[in-house]
């Protein structure tokens, strides 16, 4: 039905027409006649696929074999941040988790997750921040992300102009450090 079909503003059933979009959500479009659970996916303004995504977890020594320990599909429209904690939790279930584990920018975009990992698991994640895409950043007008003071156990957030947050949406500590193996 989603195909084809939307419901408009007060609620009907109405085909889709190219005024409505046309297409439904990428995230529920079937896009493949061969597996209805494939999806269209886009990773910035270049990278589109349809299908899956897949998270491969592998080791990583200066004088020893490389050795794969986690294989992880997903839907190609989740964030790759939001598989990290499953691959977490399998890589525990085997006792195969790493003190630091190296990812690239897309599994650091959701900073609740990074903090999970230390709290839960005792895993430093350590990556790239995603850049700033914000119209001040681009412009350099305004104030970036390290101009601002986060103070974990009032949990607020100071401005470089001194007005504080009214409210907190994120981890009431910072991450422990990560324990020694």
């Amino acid at each position: 039905m989603v195909q084809n079909y939307h419901r408009d503003a007060a609620g009907r059933l109405r085909w889709r027409t190219e005024e409505d979009g046309g297409l439904p959500p990428s995230s529920v479009a079937i896009v493949s006649p061969y597996d209805v659970t494939a999806r269209y996916a886009r990773r910035g303004q270049i990278t589109r696929w349809r299908g899956f995504l897949a998270h491969v977890t592998e080791t990583c020594t200066r004088d020893g074999v490389n050795v794969i320990t986690d294989v992880a599909t997903t839907s190609a429209t989740t964030d790759d941040a939001q598989a990290l904690p499953g691959i977490h939790t399998r890589l525990s279930r085997r006792g195969l988790l790493p003190a630091e584990h190296l990812v690239d920018g897309g599994y650091t975009s959701f900073l609740v997750h990074l903090e999970h990992a230390a709290r839960q698991h005792q895993v430093t994640v350590a990556g790239p921040l995603p850049a700033n895409p914000t119209r001040q950043h681009r412009k350099n007008d305004g104030f970036g992300r390290d101009d601002f003071h986060i103070d974990f156990d009032r949990p607020q957030v100071t401005c470089p102009q001194g007005q504080v947050s009214a409210g907190w949406h994120g981890p009431t500590r910072p991450p422990r450090p990560p324990r020694l193996r």
